[in-house]
């Protein structure tokens, strides 16, 4: 029987996966790793993992009701993959993982009020702060705040009236730890159909024209809202956003500007597919999952469409 620590082999299935996942998935399955397996399952070998101790842990995370869907998710595939490792390398099989079932809940849209939106556009298309840029781009743009962040003056084409999105920005764990703990990287977006091309209104191609005049950008490689090669912190584009709803007394999240957006464009008729790709899902049904809660009033418009017989 094999008394190899399930901890031990959970490290030896992260260092494989360092070679086929981009470092940002790497990092996640790290954390899952060091945060969850290890403490859990430190005492238990590859002998005892069964489906009785699968199901014990499992119970416990659903028990302290604090992990969100996604994160259940990952646990249950990073424990499942590490358990086909251990099939694969050791050749034993204490258990499936067939018993887990985590139901997929629907995500919670949350969108700006009429009077958010108003407040926080006009005061913004009157300003010109990087915050201000930002906010409009989210909004009328649907961008990822990552995706904000990575863009240099060399992506919108004002000829076309377009963005073009190829790099995200994220602070994740250093790969230099002896340096600092974590740090900014440039990366590409999260799946393929995040690369894409993005169509804006001409009232914003205007807006990003004047901005440029108002600041004078140095170099079309620069980073637009650092207007410098130095790279925007995410985490002070969310800072400035919180303290400007502040002004208007409301609080919201930065995402909601992007989940705003598509909602828009679905109660302006857009279609289904566009919308996808230009929010850069990987498929049209999560497109539908998260924005078919249109507005009451926009339904009863669709419903009084239908014809009498």
């Amino acid at each position: 029987m094999n008394k190899k620590c399930i901890s031990e082999v959970a490290g030896e299935w992260l260092e494989l996966k360092k070679l086929s996942v981009k470092y940002s998935t790497f990092v996640k399955y790290e954390v899952v790793v060091n945060n969850h397996i290890n403490p859990y399952f430190k005492d238990c070998t590859i002998e005892q993992m069964n489906d009785e101790i699968i199901l014990n842990f499992f119970h416990m995370l659903f028990n302290e009701n604090k992990y969100a869907n996604s994160t259940l998710m990952t646990i249950k595939y990073v424990l499942k993959s590490i358990n086909r490792y251990i099939q694969i390398k050791y050749g034993t099989i204490n258990n499936s993982m067939d018993l887990i079932k985590i139901v997929k809940k629907v995500n919670e849209v949350t969108t700006l009020t009429n009077y958010q939106k108003s407040h926080l556009s006009n005061y913004c298309f009157n300003h010109y702060k990087p915050i201000h840029m930002a906010v409009l781009i989210a909004l009328y743009g649907g961008l990822r705040i990552g995706e904000i962040c990575a863009l240099k003056w060399e992506n919108i084409n004002y000829e076309e009236g377009f963005i073009i999105i190829n790099k995200t920005i994220e602070r994740l764990k250093s790969k230099d730890t002896a340096q600092k703990k974590t740090t900014l990287m440039v990366l590409n977006p999260k799946t393929s159909s995040s690369k894409r091309i993005v169509p804006i209104p001409l009232f914003l191609l205007e807006y990003i024209k004047e901005y440029q005049q108002y600041i004078t950008i140095k170099n079309v490689e620069d980073y637009i809202l650092t207007n410098s090669n130095r790279i925007p912190e995410p985490r002070t584009t969310q800072y400035r956003f919180a303290k400007l709803c502040n002004q208007f007394g409301f609080s919201i999240k930065f995402h909601s500007l992007r989940h705003s957006y598509a909602t828009n464009c679905v109660m302006q008729e857009i279609d289904t597919k566009s919308l996808s790709e230009i929010l850069g899902h990987s498929s049209v049904g999560t497109t539908l999952n998260l924005y078919v809660h249109s507005s009451l009033d926009f339904k009863k418009k669709q419903v009084n469409k239908i014809i009498k017989f």
